[in-house]
């Protein structure tokens, strides 16, 4: 009777199909490490061939400054409405304020303290090309439209030329009068009597209340300030309304509301910039967080900020704080760089640290070969990454600059796992020729290698799905540079290890490899102190009963305290945490925050060609929405000045359809924006033609409304503020033109950020851990330990989340990064325990559980070690960044060492898996054992041979 086949489980059946994939791996290492043990300068030399080759992709190298394609995701309305926005209005301020402090601001001495820094300010020069430039050239000037002054002078040619851009507007609205008497002259002899008005520097000065004449100013004394700061609502200097209250700060009021005194004012000029003439990758910084500035301004800025900085004052308790257009990127790229030196610091420490981990304390096995080698194979891998991506046309970010920690943490771990299967692989088959050894060790390591580098590598690559630029290509660089330094381990570092094994054989010396030693010198083969206590540890703590069960207790009360923490995590990003404490400008913002605490965001409604007489009735009942809205303020538009404007001078009402015709509608604009009531508007249009008193035009191409919002916590409040705005302007109904119509504000950039980083990063963890365990599956096999392995990664990620909310940090672009590198990370840990309890077959499942952690347990803490070394001088920096990676990675090491080496051998030593099923021959060794556990026949003819 034939025998019945027993049919397989599913298990068996995945196991069969897996161990031939991994038969294959193995193969693959073996012949590899046997052939470079065979030619070890061979493969030097390649190698560094390789790396030589690749730096022609330096050629290609660029350093991506513009921050549009750093921080913005290219499909969002920000980053659509920015470019709508240069290439129709095409200009922008700049601005440079000064925050005065004392006593009481508004002294006869303060005013005039202010009139000299003005004046100073006013004659500061910069030379580029030949051309010298002064704040006069640079600034962005608006039309003087005071009848009663008498010092005008005629405009040049060039100073005629009108800047269109976003308009400005003041914290609060003025009530002005609409009536204008220039209607009563004659418009031919009204025009050429306008051409006669200067224009003038826009600026925010007390000063101006005494028309910055220096004989007025001297005389004025305390009381006529109080007068004049409470009284006048039109500027004297330029006759645009005005309310100097809105520059004070900490004021003081009498009993008739009036102000009497005040701690602080604040001086601001408006700097003139053609953003469609400036390039960002000119004049930006590697940060990529410098703004458009063209080359002279940005000169003219660092004598602005040098001037400023030695200003003193002794009376009255004056104190000066201050910022320029280009503070936020000088102080943020200076932060981030000025870490640096932190680098070379940690390299010198990691390459101690490596060798004392390589090394016996004896003058053969000193390795300091194998410590330079470690080092240079991330040096090696880092040059090559940037080499290919730069070729492949990924650009260089700012957050690249933390790449090397990482690599340096990164690649240093397969040195420690090959050491250990070195070992082994030496007690094993001690008799065998050196290339035979090599190509054991390197198939006993290269399994677990290529897990670790392949989950560290398809996380990253995961990560690089992200719609955030700098993020995706940050990633990119990782995930080359993972695979860059797994390729050059398995060759360029194998083949110094086999050069540095003879080197022990014919017993030169480890520092003087030139000398040999005469004498014998005995190679120690016991455990270290350290292995042997990591044995007692585990023997008479860990997986001793209550050392497991206050292990499981500990998990479980971890993980349900992180769980409540990671709900109150917020979704928050501000620039400011970029700024360190202790610079000028961060001591400028906290002032700032502090005297005018309730100052919002500006914000502009842009609107392309269309019918402003037909649409004018939506446009107007549009802004009487947006005034309705709790969180806008500051709402000053042409659109209800050119309303009040008409019906108080020509007794219509342009919100009546059939009242004006389209004509007359013109008409009245051209007029309106000549007026001393409207001329401040005209930088809120955009015409086909050049804007010309006296001619009527309608030929609008684009315009803009001005609002401000309120100032805002969080989030969770202006998200819904900025959606909420947009939609208000979208869904008014227009018909005719492109209908274009959008919101943007400059901090748009950063709140659209905030509104998908939360989405991104909840999509890319868990597309990650998805991929990650998919690649677990097919190289463990065995789906109970993926299974644990899989609860362990996502125990650290909890872990991580929920400690990240107790340190203060929040969900952010540059969290974001740090928690896409940490899932590869903590894989690694579970992993290679989880591999080696497969390996064991012999014993109990505790018995089993403690050979695991005995044999692998030192290369995987000192794997741990080494990244937490190399990131461990970021704890110092003062760079946001470089801070925020060191607190994740730090939480990552900690819990993904404890998950792994604490939580997965308890709970394997209770219900683990039983050990892969043993074929003809197998290692007994922990380490040795291959994963399917077998040897193949073609591998032992080759042992033979």
């Amino acid at each position: 009777m034939p025998s019945i086949k027993k049919i397989k489980s599913p298990q068996q059946i995945w196991e069969n199909i897996s161990s031939v994939f991994v038969e294959f791996v193995e193969r693959i290492f073996y012949t590899l490490g046997v052939f470079v043990a065979k030619h070890p300068w061979r493969t030097i030399v390649a190698t560094w061939a390789f790396v030589l080759l690749s730096c022609g992709g330096l050629l290609t190298f660029h350093i991506e400054k513009n921050p549009m394609k750093l921080w913005v995701p290219p499909d969002s309305d920000f980053f659509y409405d920015t470019n709508w926005y240069i290439n129709n209005f095409g200009t922008n301020f700049r601005l440079q304020k000064l925050l005065i402090t004392a006593d009481n601001v508004l002294d006869s001495n303060v005013i005039q303290l202010i009139y000299n820094i003005s004046s100073h300010v006013s004659s500061l020069k910069v030379e580029h090309q030949n051309k010298v430039y002064t704040l006069n050239d640079l600034c962005f000037k608006v039309p003087v439209v005071n009848f009663a002054s008498t010092n005008w002078k005629s405009r040049s040619d060039e100073s005629m030329q009108v800047n269109n851009s976003k308009p400005l507007q003041k914290r609060g609205a003025v009530d002005e009068d609409l009536s204008d008497p220039s209607l009563w002259i004659d418009e031919d002899f009204y025009c050429s009597f306008l051409e006669s008005f200067p224009l003038v520097c826009l600026q925010y000065n007390i000063i101006d209340m005494f028309k910055r004449n220096a004989t007025l100013i001297n005389n004025a004394t305390n009381d006529d300030i109080i007068t004049n700061i409470n009284n006048i609502r039109i500027n004297p200097s330029t006759g645009h309304p005005v309310d100097f209250t809105q520059l004070l700060g900490g004021i003081e009021l009498d009993e008739a509301g009036k102000v009497v005194s005040a701690k602080s004012i604040l001086l601001t000029w408006y700097m003139y910039v053609n953003m469609t003439q400036v390039d960002l990758n000119e004049v930006g910084n590697l940060v990529g967080t410098e703004d458009w500035v063209s080359i002279p301004l940005a000169l003219w800025e660092l004598e602005y900020l040098k001037y400023v900085k030695s200003l003193s004052f002794d009376d009255n308790n004056i104190k000066f704080y201050y910022e320029a257009g280009r503070s936020f990127a000088d102080t943020s790229g200076e932060t981030m760089f000025q870490d640096m030196d932190k680098l070379f610091i940690g390299i010198v420490l990691m390459f101690f640290y490596v060798v004392m981990a390589v090394s016996r304390f004896n003058w053969l096995e000193i390795r300091l070969t194998l410590g330079s080698i470690g080092l240079l194979n991330v040096g090696m891998a880092y040059i090559t990454t940037i080499g290919w991506c730069s070729l492949m046309g990924i650009p260089f970010g700012p957050v690249h600059s933390s790449l090397p920690f990482l690599l340096m943490g990164l690649g240093v771990d397969d040195m420690f796992v090959m050491n250990a299967c070195w070992k082994i692989v030496l007690a094993e088959d001690s008799q065998k020729n050196i290339h035979i050894k090599v190509g054991h060790m390197l198939k006993h390591a290269g399994v677990s290698i290529v897990i670790t580098s392949f989950t560290d590598i398809v996380a990253l690559l995961i990560g690089a799905i992200t719609i955030l630029p700098s993020l995706k290509s940050f990633c990119i660089y990782a995930a080359v540079g993972v695979f860059f330094i797994f390729c050059f381990s398995v060759t360029f570092y194998v083949a110094v290890f086999t050069l540095d094994i003879r080197r022990v054989e014919q017993k030169r010396n480890g520092i003087l490899l030139c000398y040999k030693h005469k004498t014998e010198i005995s190679l120690p083969t016991e455990k270290t102190i350290f292995q042997r206590f990591l044995e007692s540890i585990y023997r008479n703590i860990v997986l001793t009963t209550p050392g497991k069960t206050i292990i499981l207790l500990f998990t479980l009360g971890m993980t349900c305290f992180s769980v409540v923490s990671i709900l109150k995590l917020e979704q928050r990003f501000d620039p400011k945490w970029f700024i360190p404490d202790g610079t000028y400008y961060k001591d400028f913002l906290n002032v700032h925050e502090y005297y005018y605490p309730d100052e919002g965001q500006p914000a502009t409604v842009f609107l392309g060609d269309m019918d402003y007489s037909v649409e004018f009735v939506k446009l107007y009942d549009m802004i009487q929405v947006l005034r309705n809205e709790s969180y806008v303020t500051e709402v000053n538009t042409w659109v209800e000045t050119f309303h009040g404007y008409v019906h108080k001078n020509y007794d219509l009402d342009l919100k009546n359809s059939t009242a004006v015709s389209s004509t007359q509608f013109n008409k009245y604009l051209s007029r309106f924006l000549f007026s001393p009531v409207g001329g401040r508007f005209q930088i809120n249009f955009k015409f086909k033609d050049p804007l010309t008193c006296g001619h009527v035009f309608n030929n609008i191409t684009a315009s803009s409304l001005a609002f401000r919002f309120t100032r805002f916590e969080g989030p969770e409040e202006y998200v819904p503020a900025m959606n909420r705005v947009k939609e208000i302007v979208k869904s008014t109904n227009i018909t005719t033109g492109s209908g274009y119509r959008s919101v943007w504000s400059k901090v748009f950039a950063n709140w659209v950020t905030d509104e998908i980083i939360g989405v991104e990063v909840e999509r890319n963890i868990e597309l990650a851990l998805f991929c990650v365990m998919i690649c677990t599956v097919i190289l463990i096999t065995n789906l109970q330990m993926c299974l644990w392995i899989f609860v362990c990664v996502m125990l650290t990620i909890v872990n991580v989340l929920g400690w990240m909310q107790r340190w203060g940090m929040t969900v952010d672009i540059v969290c974001c990064i740090g928690l896409e590198l940490a899932i590869g990370l903590c894989v690694d840990y579970a992993a290679h325990v989880g591999h080696t309890f497969l390996t064991i077959s012999q014993g109990s499942r505790n018995e089993r559980a403690f050979k695991t952690v005995t044999s692998i347990g030192t290369a995987v803490l000192l794997g741990g070690g080494s990244t937490l070394l190399s990131l461990s001088l970021l704890s110092m920096s003062k760079a946001y960044t470089f801070q925020s990676f060191f607190k994740i990675f730090l939480l990552v090491i900690l819990f993904g060492l404890s998950n792994g080496l604490l939580f997965l051998p308890v709970v394997l030593s209770l219900i683990g898996p039983a050990a892969y099923r043993p074929h003809d021959k197998k290692d007994g060794s922990p380490e040795g054992v291959e994963l399917n556990g077998k040897f193949s026949e073609k591998e032992k003819q080759i042992d033979e041979d």
